[in-house]
């Protein structure tokens, strides 16, 4: 049974059919009409939808899948209602992991509002988080089912992460809660581990998704792939020094991962080359405060954008595989707005 009866539309038919008329950007307001569609149905959670989509952030894996989906303008292409679906169906994976982040972290803000969590209680935010997941499953099921020929191959291409993966967001959250001791080599390889289930599984569903619906083929989607992990890493490092560095577009109250402890990437940074650090981190004498000048003032958070850059260059590097097009473009697009945001 459909989720939602898709209005009719006089676009064209495919993906590929629009990619020289429309950019994947242009499309993202389709993207926000079809989630109120499939979300405000006059059901329990409406009230937390409606708050939701009043900040939509910046809908990085809707633009992933449609960018992604139209790589090959000649390939065997899904129709673009499909796409627009599969966008959606991440967006709302993305928005009941962020939730179910808030309730853990005990976050009051969120893109400058008011979290689910802070605004409805714990237990509603909770519950709409799982049923956002789960409708979100629902649109990727009947999107796969209502496109047999474009989907049948999933899961054959080794490497390529699908659905069946998606369990490694909670794996993410539970890690990032278990960091090692405080060596810095160990804490890259935990950091990286923890950026690639939380960050990572979204950015490489969205490219697999939006890849397949494309008509890629097995080493095109292993090469998105690549460029999801990296891009992953950037936008990750790169949310670290914004946290860190504040500023009135964060959205939410700065420093947030210092006061909780959490080692991220300028953290890393800073342990390896500060004589003394290991000491401060771990007392809990040394305020949050202190440890942001410190950041800041020791070159850790300039250290870190360089990182984020390199996984930026890798990143860019990985779609060489795909024709030029303006979806290339875009995703490349995607890795400088990254590091300059």
């Amino acid at each position: 049974m459909a989720v939602l009866p898709r209005p009719s539309v006089s676009t064209p038919s495919t993906v590929a059919d629009d990619v020289r008329t429309v950019g994947p950007v242009e499309l993202l307001p389709l993207v926000t009409d079809r989630l109120r569609e499939i979300l405000i149905t006059g059901g329990d959670f409406d009230d937390i939808y409606r708050h939701v989509l009043a900040a939509p952030g910046k809908r990085v894996r809707a633009r992933l899948v449609l960018a992604c989906a139209r790589l090959l303008p000649d390939g065997a292409a899904a129709p673009r209602p499909a796409a627009i679906d599969l966008a959606c169906a991440m967006e709302m994976l993305h928005e009941s992991s962020l939730l179910h982040d808030d309730i853990c972290d005990g976050s009051l803000l969120r893109r400058g509002a008011p979290s689910v969590p802070a605004a409805f209680g714990v237990r509603i935010a909770a519950r709409a988080g799982f049923h956002m997941a789960g409708t979100a499953m629902q649109v990727v099921a009947q999107v796969l089912a209502e496109n047999q020929n474009v989907f049948g191959g999933i899961g054959e291409a080794p490497g390529v992460t699908y659905a069946d993966r998606l369990s490694d967001l909670s794996f993410g959250q539970l890690i990032e809660t278990l960091p090692p001791a405080v060596d810095a080599t160990a804490l890259r390889r935990h950091y990286e581990l923890v950026a690639g289930a939380k960050t990572g599984t979204l950015f490489r569903l969205s490219c697999s998704y939006g890849g397949t619906a494309g008509g890629a083929d097995h080493d095109r989607l292993q090469a998105l792939m690549q460029y999801a992990d990296q891009l992953a890493l950037a936008f990750q490092i790169m949310d670290d020094v914004r946290d860190i560095e504040g500023g009135p577009e964060l959205g939410k109250d700065a420093c947030g991962d210092l006061d909780r402890r959490v080692p991220t990437w300028p953290v890393i940074e800073w342990l390896a080359v500060r004589p003394g650090a290991r000491e401060m981190w771990l007392s809990t004498e040394t305020a949050s405060a202190t440890l942001q000048a410190e950041l800041v003032d020791s070159g850790a958070t300039q250290a870190a954008r360089a990182v984020a850059l390199q996984a930026t260059e890798t990143a860019s590097a990985a779609l060489d595989i795909f024709p030029s097009s303006p979806a290339r473009d875009d995703l490349r697009e995607l890795l400088q707005q990254v590091i300059n945001r």
